[in-house]
């Protein structure tokens, strides 16, 4: 019996999202303008942002009552509620993983923009350069 306590203690451990996951994060001021920018600039990037993250939002509080259900209930009631929890985590790990996903790409174009942006700015700075030593050139003749 202690054994089957240890094994269902320790599968709830390994089932509970870390504690900061477990109940949504109030919004905050970078992301409420990370949204303003997608709403502004990419609505399809929004309407998406939006719909992984109330799926987000919809698991961890699936997976926030799936756990006060297995907590609740005495040993008997913990393996009826067992699968449920299991059940609820996998989808909370689906949906932030697709919403960290959609965040990684949104990052990685970004990242891209910004490279194009300094290659051309570089390329700029040597024009000028070259516009710069032609002049000199032409002002010491």
């Amino acid at each position: 019996m202690t054994r089957r306590l240890a094994g269902a203690a320790l599968a709830l451990a390994l089932l509970a999202p870390a504690a900061g996951a477990q109940t949504p994060a109030p919004p905050d001021a970078a992301a409420d303008s990370f949204a303003d920018m997608l709403r502004r600039t990419d609505p399809d990037a929004f309407a998406r942002f939006l719909k992984l993250r109330d799926a987000r939002d919809r698991s961890i509080a699936d997976l926030q009552r799936a756990q006060d259900r297995y907590r609740s209930g005495g040993p008997e009631l913990r393996a009826l509620t067992l699968p449920q929890l299991r059940a609820a985590r996998r989808q909370y790990v689906a949906d932030t993983r697709a919403f960290l996903d959609f965040l990684d790409d949104r990052d990685r174009t970004t990242i891209e923009e910004y490279r194009r942006a300094i290659s051309r700015l570089t390329a700029l700075l040597e024009e000028r350069r070259k516009a710069r030593a032609e002049l000199d050139a032409l002002g010491a003749e």
